[in-house]
């Protein structure tokens, strides 16, 4: 009986929108998989081939809380980190964490809030504020400078309980630096969320000396709570919920934007979510996360007016912290969790480092947490490396574990990748599948290729691909996996050994109508 070839020939496309309906440039599911990636180490141009990326834990064993905020700045090369414990960390250039004086354990804190404003690190406590700095000039921490006399004796923050994902409480202080050199803080009291203004000039230091800093400049409606604070132009965005029970729906997510001199805000626009809880102005465009604390994300873009448009949704995770976004070139990355096709603490990204290429979906961090309820808390590309690899710190928390990640080439892999489902309305086996790899077969590399047939009812395990099974260096491999299916089946990868071996498009998959 002839034989009928099912090719793939591309995966830039993304992961698929739906289990049945693919296309030739999409695949089912995909951890830790970035097609951005060159096929070499020393290759240069994007491969859009199937490379799985391995990244490894740089940080030690100081963090007893998840990094929820990764802080950059113009005065030093450190990076500083703001946990849901209240401390704050730094690591240098290097990727080394910074022992002595850190971690600082900030009194109250708990992750609230943090951002770098006019030479100092600012970090929300429950009830105030501390800074870290100045930067340029021996720094050092002062704690309750809000309440103080250092900002103005300003009335305490008020410590609302906020949702929690995956067990770390979403920060109820969000802050944000506008293009008005002046650093916004959320809050809510009272049964109304308020923003205040932190503002600082010079004396003897850039940004050490008080400067018109004031309480509640703008009051959102009753009821609402704000989660994230962006720029839009020369407007002020505030994302806020409307209530923070986990189970019940209480009202939509909402943008409010205020122009910062009128004494309210000009526009309101509900987000078709109940939960809101990152903000991302990059290449212009106003990117908005939202969907519910059980199972859901939804990334939107606003188009004008009270108007928002869709650019990818997820039926499993839960949207990111505010400090788990960013925006690179013509991609924008978020930090969330999968269970599926296999558990992970992962960064997902839109987008490709080159704007010609499709705007798809694509897994692209598999981090090294291992424990229960694992979720990547905060992202930042901190290193200038190459337009080649772009490198993102991940920082995550599990039930056992939190740390920072940095991309590793030689890590050890747990990338995995499924193709889509292919259907036929006939009894079919599966004859032979012939791949190709972006490196000979050699030491410490290896892949596990499985068949699920039958909505994944069960599956089938071929023969692993390494220098054991395949001793001649081998570019191309035939498998023969002789499989029945009733109806459908998908092809699946899973990565081990320490040395990237990439699959090269396109998979021949030929398959034989039966007879039974």
């Amino acid at each position: 009986m002839a034989r009928e070839q099912i090719i793939i020939s591309s995966v830039i496309g993304g992961i698929s929108p739906a289990q049945y309906l693919g296309s030739d440039r999409t695949y089912n599911s995909g951890i830790g998989i970035d097609p951005d990636m060159p096929i070499t180490e020393t290759g240069v141009k994007t491969s859009a081939q199937i490379f799985p990326v391995t990244y490894s834990k740089f940080s030690g064993t100081e963090f007893t809380g998840a990094p929820l905020f990764l802080m950059t700045n113009p005065k030093d090369t450190n990076t500083y980190v703001y946990t849901s414990d209240g401390k704050i960390h730094g690591f240098d250039s290097a990727l080394a964490m910074i022992a002595g004086s850190f971690p600082i354990t900030v009194t109250g804190g708990a992750g609230n809030g943090a951002a770098y404003y006019n030479n100092y690190i600012y970090v929300a406590e429950n009830t105030d504020i501390t800074q870290y700095g100045p930067l340029n000039n021996s720094p050092s921490e002062t704690e309750n400078v809000w309440t103080g006399s250092k900002l103005g004796s300003q009335t305490a923050l008020t410590n609302t309980t906020y949702p929690s994902i995956r067990g770390i409480e979403m920060p109820n202080h969000p802050m944000h630096v506008h293009v008005d050199n002046v650093m916004y803080v959320g809050d809510f009291v009272a049964g109304q969320g308020l923003i205040h203004k932190v503002k600082t000039k010079k004396t003897t230091d850039e940004g050490d000396t008080n400067d018109n800093s004031a309480y509640n400049v703008l009051d959102l409606p009753f009821g609402y709570y704000p989660t994230a604070i962006e720029s839009y132009g020369t407007d002020l965005v505030v994302l806020a919920i409307q209530g923070t029970n986990a189970t019940i729906n209480q009202g939509s997510a909402t943008l409010f934007f205020w122009d910062t001199l009128s004494d309210s805000f000009y526009r309101q626009v509900p987000i078709s979510d109940p939960l809101g809880t990152a903000l991302l102005n990059h290449n212009g465009v106003l990117y908005v996360w939202s969907g519910n604390a059980q199972d859901g994300i939804r990334v939107s873009r606003y188009i004008g007016g009270d108007s928002m448009q869709d650019v990818a949704y997820l039926e499993e995770g839960a949207p990111p912290f505010c400090g788990a976004v960013f925006g690179m070139g013509n991609r924008i990355y978020w930090g969330g969790y999968t269970t599926y096709p296999a558990a992970s603490a992962s960064v997902f990204a839109i987008g490709s480092k080159k704007s010609s290429l499709p705007y798809g979906i694509h897994n692209v961090v598999k981090t090294s947490s291992g424990g229960a309820s694992p979720n990547v808390t905060a992202i930042r590309v901190v290193q200038q490396s190459s337009n080649k690899v772009v490198k993102v710190i991940t920082g995550w928390s599990d039930n056992s574990n939190k740390g920072l990640d940095k991309q590793d080439s030689g890590a050890t892999l747990a990338s995995v990748w499924r193709s889509e489902v292919y259907s036929r309305p006939y009894k079919f086996t599966i004859k032979r599948i012939i791949l190709r790899f972006g490196k000979a077969v050699a030491a410490n590399m290896s892949i596990t290729p499985k068949i699920y047939v039958d909505d994944l009812s069960s599956n089938t395990t071929l023969t692993v691909i390494n220098n054991t099974n395949y001793t001649g260096s081998e570019r191309r491999i035939e498998l023969f996996p002789d499989v029945f299916c009733e109806n459908n089946f998908l092809l699946e990868f899973t990565w081990g050994g320490t040395v990237t071996l990439p699959v090269l498009l396109p998979i021949i998959i030929e398959i034989e109508r039966s007879s039974l």
